[in-house]
């Protein structure tokens, strides 16, 4: 039918889908070809959610840098577009990911500064803050902010319970084991947590987020001295990786 803007629409959500079941070469194509076509016709909000969402696959492929530029001129595009907020929310929530897979926690926290802005300056999108919530978990970690973190994970598990979504539901127990993992006598909650996290996106089919809850259980195990089981789980994560093609992971 020649509707461009139904073509941009299908490869962002194809390439969406593509990420989450592990297609990550015809991901990045699709959501590439989506940013084009939203330029063409000018449809900035579009533009600005395909690039999110390639931003995030770039910084899990490990092209940290490029992944950053990418963000960026999301957020040059979601500036101009209709609804801002929710372009900007889930754009540095990107960021936020992308700076923490860098290392630089300073930058990781000024992007959740500047979601957090940008929410409080409009009404808060229930969806959109959720894709910031585990990320403002993993920078009040990084500060040593617990109490921020398990605040920022309660109201995650709220929102999950609330809509019912699987895939919020798996990462809310993800940050909720992040959580516990930093307390004293957390580590079996969290073991608990990681577990029911990545039988759950092992039912929906997330390859990736399997491999960080994975990952996460080996390195508890492996601080508590359980090295087979934390070889085992170091294994899986491994193999989930290379089949990937990740070159590294921001768990």
């Amino acid at each position: 039918m020649c509707a461009v803007r139904a073509v941009a629409l299908a490869r962002c959500f194809g390439g969406a889908v593509d990420f989450q079941r592990g297609r990550w070469s015809s991901a990045e194509q699709k959501l590439r070809e989506s940013v084009q076509l939203y330029r063409s016709i000018g449809g900035a909000f579009g533009e600005a959610i395909a690039l999110q969402r390639l931003g995030v696959l770039l910084t899990a492929r490990g092209d940290v840098a490029g992944a950053l530029g990418v963000i960026d001129e999301g957020v040059v595009a979601g500036d101009r577009a209709v609804l801002r907020s929710h372009c900007l929310t889930r754009l540095f929530a990107a960021r936020a990911r992308n700076r923490l897979a860098a290392g630089d926690h300073r930058g990781a926290a000024e992007s959740i500064r500047a979601g957090e802005e940008t929410g409080s300056r409009h009404a808060r999108c229930v969806t959109c803050n959720a894709l910031l919530l585990p990320e403002i978990v993993r920078v009040a970690l990084g500060q040593g902010d617990g109490k921020r973190a398990r605040v920022a994970a309660d109201e995650l598990g709220r929102v999950a319970a609330q809509y019912g979504s699987r895939a919020w539901r798996a990462m809310a127990w993800q940050s909720e084991a992040r959580v516990e993992a930093r307390s004293a006598t957390g580590t079996e909650r969290a073991l608990d947590r990681f577990e029911s996290a990545a039988a759950l996106y092992e039912e929906i089919d997330y390859p990736y987020e399997v491999a960080r809850c994975r990952l996460a259980q080996s390195e508890l195990l492996r601080a508590r001295g359980d090295d087979v089981r934390a070889a085992t789980l170091h294994q899986v994560a491994s193999g989930i990786l290379a089949a990937l093609g990740a070159a590294g992971i921001e768990h």
